[in-house]
């Protein structure tokens, strides 16, 4: 059997890792890869400073299957992304010789479990990974690596032909594990963008933070930068300590000395807040927060019913997020409160403000849904937004600090990562509405979700407050606007229209939406010009059609569903262009706790040698 993945990030080796596992038993096994940058893929890249981190801590990432995994497959364990660390990452650095040697080295030696490693040194963790899968193969596997872009798939007979610029290989099976795309520009973007070209001034559209082109931003330079999520920080990070300036602690305060060569930044975004710092993790292997009102068992009710009002469901999952912040509240804060009868209470009203009276919770301490959606809900007009800003970002420094099980907020931001799995329960089984989907999940949820739980780690919260002492960074009220006018972008805040920022360098800190029906990739176009492939899209019920921007797959399998509506077998897409009928594809593994990843790729191995076993059981 001959097998393509297109892709060589970690959903593309985690595939093939799955592949390998499955495949011990068969006769011959040929696997072709295709990357252009190598195994580890684009992001994970080696040429990109050491100073961009990995948004995860290092003991809770991993490419290897364990106990927990729920699907079929077998179990191969291996080193977490820490425990490489200590151990065979530094032969392996030292056998490569890699441009960065000695100071990947420093890293193996300094990294501690709950530290973000460079995103340079989880890359080599995917090559070492590559080299290891190779390790574990029968004779009869192989697997071959070209550094190339997969151009086309098109279908013949039984078979699929690959072709790149320079190879042309037929396989049966094909696997699209493809990362973050590029996309063709529209609306607002493409108008800043054409406007930036007509008057020469520099736009740079959303893109990975090591991918944009920086060098034209010069010292004191205006730039507006639009988003203040984790984008945001990586170019926080190029434009001032990467230029030479230094952060150092002085009296328990982080104060950043420049270097003369940083841009004068100005930011916002439509909340205006940047993204919450995570709590540093006090969470050992496998240990989540578990479930009271969304357990199994609800969830099965749910799905016997056939629907569940996602209004509801999220009012569950908000529950959630209080109990775990309430639980760590009364452990850390009020220790003559009877935990476990709390406990029954809080589950039994759910979460009832009488219980908390009961119990002796002060006001000041209640968990509130409304100043977290937007905390600056407290500033009146008069106020200055600076000084509220910077307060601010002390405060979620001080919450992160405490920690994701002493640390009350930190806690419950943290619960919101354990629960994504009850999220997708209720995609993959169709409980909500196709307009629920819309309002609820992806229009309401998703982004307070990432503005919660997929924030930047802790020291960046640090360095934000002291680049704004600094006078380096401003960030405008919320409400961020961009206009144009005599050859200029001009930044301002609907919240406070009378403070404007003229620049000709406008930055979109953001990443490329998953919206396949823009993608400039090459593939994408041709699989989607040829109707192999079809764009998933939701029928509301005004008549609108919404699209999501996900490939459309079939939901068990990951195989590729054509315009016809047939599933094309063999065909297999899964991750991140498949954001929107699956939910935060992104996201990284984490050991001991059966990640959705792992599952994915090992129900495409399943698919693949269990269809080969009926096959052949059908023509016998």
């Amino acid at each position: 059997m001959k097998i393509a993945i297109v892709g060589g990030g970690p959903r593309g080796l985690s595939v093939l890792e799955r592949i390998v596992e499955w495949s011990r038993d068969e006769q011959v096994i040929q696997i072709t890869m295709f990357d252009p940058y190598g195994p580890g893929g684009k992001v994970w890249r080696e040429d990109q400073p050491l100073s961009l981190l990995m948004n995860s801590v290092a003991s809770h990432v991993t490419l290897f299957t364990d106990e927990t995994l729920s699907t079929k497959g077998p179990i191969a364990k291996g080193p977490n992304l820490y425990e490489w660390a200590q151990g065979e990452a530094i032969a392996f650095i030292k056998k490569h010789n890699f441009e960065n040697r000695v100071a990947l080295l420093e890293e193996c030696e300094n990294l501690g479990p709950n530290d973000h490693c460079s995103r340079v040194f989880y890359g080599l963790y995917q090559k070492w990974f590559y080299e290891y899968i190779q390790m574990r193969m029968t004779e009869q596997t192989s697997v071959k690596f070209f550094k190339d872009t997969v151009r086309a798939v098109k279908m013949q007979d039984e078979n699929f032909l690959v072709y790149t610029k320079a190879v042309e290989t037929t396989v049966d099976k094909v696997i699209l594990a493809l990362g973050h795309q590029e996309n063709e520009l529209t609306g607002n973007e493409k108008e800043l963008a054409h406007y930036a070209s007509e008057h020469r001034l520099f736009y740079s559209s959303p893109k990975n933070a090591a991918d944009a082109y920086l060098e034209a931003i010069t010292e004191n330079t205006s730039v507006l930068i639009r988003g203040l999520g984790l984008v945001f920080f990586d170019y926080l990070n190029l434009l001032t300590s990467e230029r030479g300036g230094i952060f150092k602690e002085q009296n328990g305060e982080l104060i950043y000395y420049p270097s003369g060569k940083e841009p004068k930044i100005i930011a916002g975004s439509g909340r205006g807040i940047p993204y919450h710092a995570r709590g540093v993790n006090q969470k050992g292997y496998g240990e989540e927060y578990q479930p009271r009102f969304l357990k199994e068992k609800s969830l099965n009710k749910f799905k016997r019913k056939g629907n569940f009002s996602a209004e509801q469901f999220f009012e569950l999952l908000k529950k959630e997020v209080e109990f775990a912040y309430y639980s760590a509240l009364i452990t850390t804060n009020y220790p003559k409160v009877n935990q476990t009868r709390f406990n029954e209470e809080f589950i039994r009203t759910k979460g009832a403000d009488s219980v908390l009276a009961k119990y002796g919770i002060l006001q000041k301490d209640f968990w509130d849904w409304s100043a977290l959606q937007h905390p600056d809900q407290s500033v009146e007009a008069v106020d200055s937004f600076q000084k509220f800003i910077s307060d601010y970002l002390h405060w979620d420094f001080e919450q992160a600090k405490k920690g994701t099980i002493l640390g009350p907020f930190a806690t419950a931001l943290d619960s919101l990562k354990d629960l994504r799995d009850e999220v997708r329960f209720m995609m993959d089984h169709e409980l909500f509405t196709n307009d629920e989907y819309k309002k609820w999940l992806w229009d309401w949820f998703t982004p307070l979700n990432a503005f919660l739980s997929i924030g930047p780690p802790l020291e960046r919260i640090a360095e934000l407050k002291a680049l704004i002492k600094a006078g380096i960074v401003t960030l405008l009220s919320p409400e961020m606007e961009i206009a144009t006018d005599a050859g200029w972008f001009i930044g301002s805040s609907r919240k406070d229209p009378i403070q404007k920022y003229k620049t000709h360098f406008l930055i979109e800190a953001r990443l490329p939406k998953t919206a396949n029906q823009f993608s400039l990739n090459p593939l994408v176009q041709q699989l989607l010009r040829d109707e192999t492939a079809c764009l998933h899209q939701l029928n509301l019920a005004s008549g609108e059609i919404y699209q999501t921007g996900a490939l459309l797959v079939e939901r068990q399998t990951n195989q590729i569903q054509s315009k016809t509506g047939e599933v094309i077998s063999g065909l297999f897409c899964y991750g991140i262009p498949t954001e929107g009928i699956h939910w935060l594809t992104a996201a990284t593994s984490r050991p001991g706790t059966d990640p959705w990843n792992l599952r994915e790729a090992d129900v495409i191995a399943q698919t693949i040698f269990e269809g080969k076993l009926k096959t052949k059981e059908n023509n016998n």
